[in-house]
């Protein structure tokens, strides 16, 4: 019975790896597609900075990183299936309430004049409609406790991030979420969704 549960936990660890490398792979092969019509796409990323790592790999930011606050929506970015995704697709301009409404959802408020134009426009949704969807799928994931603690995580904690994260969210699978990394320091967990929100695997 132990050599099975053994070679169980074996089996269990290389699935792992091996989604963590695919997801590896096709994330260095997506390419910016361009406009395209909008709502001409296949399922949604949903982007989580990690403050911590973000605020100590990157500069120009100090209002932002005055108070790290964790796992934060960077955004929710339409995807094709294969990793491409569409960009820039065109639509209306957001309105000064809007931004004052939607902008605190981001780590930075700022970052709403980014994610619209080039994100939220392939959408097919309207700007109120997209930032809320953003917000419901955030609300969505489950931030593992180990994880709502500020602290730097390094390149050899993703297989830890990873099994924290599916371990606390019910659906998600291991192809269907990715964790990123700058100069050997975590700074990102991507998940993919579907359309309704619902975890899936990534392609």
């Amino acid at each position: 019975m132990m050599r099975n549960k053994k070679q169980g936990a074996a089996l269990i660890s290389l699935i792992l790896s091996a989604a963590l490398a695919s997801l590896g792979a096709s994330g260095a092969e997506a390419r910016d597609l361009g406009p395209r019509a909008p709502g001409a796409f296949d399922y949604y990323v949903l982007a989580l900075s990690w403050e911590p790592g973000f605020c100590a790999t990157t500069t120009g930011h100090a209002d932002e990183c005055r108070a790290p606050k964790g796992f934060v929506l960077h955004g929710l970015w339409p995807q094709m299936e294969g990793g491409d995704y569409p960009s820039n697709c065109g639509g209306p301009g957001l309105t000064a309430q809007q931004r004052q409404q939607w902008g605190p959802i981001y780590a930075d408020p700022s970052l709403i004049n980014h994610e619209w134009p080039k994100h939220g426009t392939c959408s097919g949704l309207a700007p109120d409609g997209y930032f809320q969807l953003s917000s419901k799928d955030v609300a969505a994931v489950t931030i593992p406790a180990a994880y709502r603690a500020n602290a730097i995580l390094r390149r050899n904690d993703i297989p830890a991030i990873t099994r924290a994260f599916l371990a606390a969210n019910p659906g998600m699978v291991p192809a269907g979420i990715r964790v990123n990394s700058r100069n050997g320091t975590v700074t990102e967990v991507d998940i993919c969704v579907t359309k309704a929100g619902a975890f899936k695997a990534c392609s």
